[in-house]
């Protein structure tokens, strides 16, 4: 990046509620965007005052005793504000604020802490290591990002290539796809990454060490996110409200949830899966072996994405409209508390264990 300053005003307009939605977030007053490069600023100002918490009774009866603890923090990209900000779930507050502007989308976090945000309304993605920001510029729309080893794995849902980042904010070779991607997920071992496409009921199968295309699988259907579960086998959300389960190529399961199927995550014991359902307004908890629901949760606003701490106490899920993260005790399945966290929260994504 050859810009010698950064002036940034963060306007974002029009953005979008559902991530189906093809309305982008737009930012104004970005100098130095070039094609490629890196640039790095400091942390906002600290948040005071800002948050209303109300996170109720601990459900082991402990209280506060474990508040503050590592294993209960998340991270959460703020689509509409333009910020990342880290939540201690035990505490019920931010505890540090990021400025990322651009609509920051999809976030995931490294095993090394570093946390990589897709500035879906940008052209770049954000990386925050130790107190700073870096921003490396792609082109096109980064939509999600994963982690691949010592890299970072780049949905460009703008520019129908999947383009991948080292941790450090250096670029390495892109992989064209024959549609734009919409989100993928890194396969047990960091070599290959699994991503749906837009419009299209294939998904595709990249060989991340090797920077190349290896094959399209298609599902039959219209597949939305992914992850892969702790047995190996792909978890697939469908546009129209379905669940389908893939062991390798082969489709092995599905099961009808509710309207829009959306967002997945895993407890870490990989007994169960929580999923987000934005068009029926619920959050189903499943059983991974056998799959079938254990739980279908009434949400009161527009969940999005889904996040199990680390020690697996709490499952904490993304209100968009509210501006506020909804916690639930994981083990019980019953929400026990709300954090206001700011304007469109998007992406949540548990920070790893120390």
């Amino acid at each position: 990046m050859k810009a010698s300053r950064w002036v940034v005003l963060v306007v974002l307009a029009a953005v979008a509620v559902s991530c189906g939605d093809p309305g982008r977030p737009t930012v104004a007053g970005a100098e130095g965007t070039g094609s490629q490069g890196t640039t790095s600023i400091s942390p906002g100002p600290s948040p005071s005052g800002t948050t209303s918490i109300s996170p109720g009774p601990s459900p082991s009866g402990t209280g506060s005793t474990r508040a503050g603890a590592a294993t209960d923090r998340v991270w959460v990209a703020l689509e509409d504000a333009g910020r990342t900000v880290l939540v201690d779930v035990g505490r019920g507050g931010i505890v540090e604020r990021f400025r990322t502007p651009g609509g920051p989308h999809n976030i995931t976090v490294a095993g090394d802490g570093t946390v990589a945000v897709a500035l879906w309304g940008w052209d770049r993605i954000a990386l925050i290591r130790r107190d700073r920001v870096r921003f490396v510029v792609l082109g096109g729309a980064p939509h999600d990002v994963k982690v691949a080893g010592r890299t970072v794995v780049v949905a460009n849902q703008g520019d129908a290539r999947v383009d991948r980042v080292r941790l450090d904010g250096r670029r390495l070779r892109s992989v064209e796809l024959r549609a734009d991607p919409h989100d993928l997920a890194v396969a047990p071992g960091g070599r290959r990454a699994w991503v749906t496409l837009e419009g299209s009921d294939d998904m595709a199968v990249v060989d991340v060490d090797r920077g190349r295309l290896l094959r399209y699988v298609s599902t039959g259907a219209r597949p939305h996110d992914l992850l892969f579960a702790p047995d190996g086998r792909l978890w697939v959300t469908d546009w129209e409200g379905a669940l389908h389960v893939f062991d390798g190529a082969r489709l092995v399961r599905t099961l009808r949830l509710g309207v829009e199927a959306h967002h997945l995550a895993f407890t870490p014991g990989g007994e169960e899966a929580w999923i987000t359902d934005h068009g029926a307004h619920r959050v189903y908890v499943l059983s991974v072996r056998p799959v079938r629901v254990l739980r279908s949760l009434r949400f009161p606003g527009d969940p999005h994405h889904v996040a199990i701490t680390s020690d697996g106490r709490w499952a904490v899920v993304a209100d968009h409209a509210g501006g506020r993260l909804l916690v639930y005790d994981a083990v019980r399945r019953r929400r026990v508390g709300t954090i206001r966290v700011g304007a469109g929260p998007h992406g949540v994504w548990a920070a790893p264990a120390p």
